[in-house]
């Protein structure tokens, strides 16, 4: 056992990153602040970043890492789903480096394959983590969820390529474009998965009403909970027809198909 928790498995090749914030009032989720007040918005993250580490615990054979911001927070995030973590300190000056830095720690460790993930999409499955892997063990070098708003909430690696981290416009609707035009820049073979959505809008709470109205895997009982519980406020939301659809403009590429520029 490390001493800030989480055990690790020596000879295991694959590895998870979930790269989180501490759910604390005024620094997480503050573009749903308003229809939510800040504490509200906490209580929220709250209940996604548990989901998805308690759905990551299912994964077996697998090495597991909680990468915290701030750094200091690591020794205030309580064990509960977090137990089966190691808890680390994100390093890095934006997102890119931070992911960067993850996978980087996880390849020095021993693993060949690592999935980077966040807590901001509770559709993520340890399933389609799985789904990820097996892409990845039968030859795609790197492996993208795509999100609605244009970037990503997964990603698989079987390297640390600086590439498809630097310079890259995080926060804007470009970030997997960009991405995977690396990847054809590079010759590198890639897959993507289904996409989802990330919750970060208001009309993304809108469209997690209907999502977890529709599907009952992942269990999400928390952030569930939550839909439950705050059903009055999402009554004063009323969903756009279509909000709960995705749409992304990337066809499905192949895994073992290697995208090549131009």
């Amino acid at each position: 056992m490390r001493p800030n928790g989480g055990r690790t498995l020596k000879g295991s090749d694959e590895a998870l990153a979930l790269l989180a914030k501490e759910p604390s009032r005024g620094r997480v989720k503050t573009r749903l602040c308003p229809p939510l007040s800040p504490g509200e918005a906490a209580r929220f993250y709250t209940c996604l970043l548990a989901d998805t580490a308690e759905e990551m615990s299912t994964l077996r054979r697998v090495r597991r890492y909680l990468f915290l911001d701030p750094p200091d927070s690591v020794e205030r995030v309580a064990r509960g789903p977090f137990a089966g973590f190691e808890r680390l300190p994100q390093r890095g000056a934006d997102l890119g480096a931070r992911m960067l830095d993850a996978a980087s720690l996880a390849f020095r460790r021993g693993a060949r394959r690592v999935v980077i993930v966040g807590a901001d999409c509770p559709a993520i499955s340890a399933e389609r983590v799985r789904q990820t892997f097996r892409e990845l063990r039968e030859g795609a070098e790197a492996v993208f969820g795509p999100s609605a708003d244009g970037g990503y909430y997964l990603a698989g690696l079987s390297s640390p390529d600086p590439r498809l981290f630097e310079g890259i416009p995080w926060g804007t609707g470009a970030v997997l474009r960009e991405t995977v035009a690396r990847c054809r820049a590079a010759g590198a073979t890639f897959s993507l998965l289904p996409p989802e959505r990330d919750v970060d809008t208001r009309e993304d709470l809108q469209a997690l009403r209907v999502w977890a109205a529709a599907r009952a895997f992942p269990r999400c009982r928390r952030t569930r909970k939550w839909i439950r519980d705050s059903a009055r406020q999402f009554g004063r939301m009323r969903p756009k027809s279509g909000s709960g659809v995705v749409s992304v403009d990337f066809p499905p590429v192949r895994a073992g198909s290697p995208c090549r520029p131009g």
